[in-house]
């Protein structure tokens, strides 16, 4: 229990990472969507999957590791507990579909979008159609996911208020 605090402070610092992230996604992704058919148009969507994906990263593995880790170290803490915590079992559930999307559906639609912009960031060779379909999609998946980090947040800081 020595390290509770610790840990519960870097857990806060990784909640802090993915909400970041939830205000700049929404500001690169204004700069991709303005930039669209222009000269740039790459750089902005490479900095838009850039800073989504160390964000992103960082602050789900960090939140994932320090989330374990609190609940294994709190005895009122369990997983998935149905009869209690009511708070904590719908972020457990919440941060689980946030990573079955991100594993099954943003990655590889990122991963299309960077094969669609190509390595050569500097010359201007449009991106097709294709591409611009994957990046519509990746912005609707990040929108949801940023709805259920904001609603996981909001868990957070008023399970005090709720119990």
């Amino acid at each position: 229990m020595e390290y509770y605090q610790a840990i519960k402070t870097l857990h806060i610092i990784f909640a802090g990472m993915w909400l970041v992230n939830l205000f700049l996604e929404s500001a690169l992704k204004g700069f991709v969507i303005n930039n669209e058919n222009k000269i740039g148009e790459k750089k902005f969507i490479h900095l838009y999957l850039f800073f989504g994906n160390l964000l992103g990263v960082l602050g789900a593995t960090g939140i994932l590791i320090t989330g374990i880790s609190l609940v294994c170290f709190n005895y009122d803490y369990h997983f998935f507990q149905l009869t209690g915590n009511h708070w904590l079992t719908a972020k457990q559930v919440l941060t689980v579909v946030v990573l079955i999307l991100t594993g099954t559906m943003i990655v590889p639609t990122a991963k299309k979008i960077r094969l669609a912009i190509g390595r050569d960031l500097e010359s201007y060779q449009p991106i097709d159609e294709s591409g611009y379909k994957s990046l519509r999609k990746l912005f609707r998946l990040n929108t949801i996911v940023n709805i259920i980090i904001f609603i996981n947040f909001l868990l957070a800081i008023t399970h005090k208020l709720i119990n």
